[in-house]
């Protein structure tokens, strides 16, 4: 059977595809607040910090779809799987995404 026949790996797909869209639209709502000269700090962090989540997420359901090949330096999964890690480490750990968040919600209670 071909790999889309089964229901377990549709449902990853839909998982990877859904939060890639959702990722992408918190980047473009953070990216227009800035156009508009509006704050946008929270909004931009949150957008880092689900984007980069997300690659890491995503990343790893297709080491899973790939199986052993995965870690195989012949198939791209294997960098895109080593990249999505250092997006949570670079430009601001997620650790420190979740501090400016919070610390901007916080202060406008």
């Amino acid at each position: 059977k071909p790999l889309n026949a089964f229901q377990g790996l549709q449902w990853y797909i839909s998982d990877m595809a859904t939060r890639t869209e959702a990722a992408k639209w918190m980047t473009y709502r953070a990216a227009s607040l800035k156009i508009a000269g509006e704050p946008h700090t929270k909004e931009a962090a949150m957008a880092k910090l689900n984007a980069s989540e997300t690659a890491r997420f995503v990343t790893n359901l297709a080491l899973q779809i790939h199986g052993g090949y995965g870690y195989m330096k012949d198939y791209v999964v294997e960098r895109l799987y080593r990249d999505a890690r250092i997006l949570t480490l670079y430009e601001g750990t997620s650790e420190v995404q979740k501090i400016v968040i919070s610390g901007n919600i916080l202060r406008r209670k």
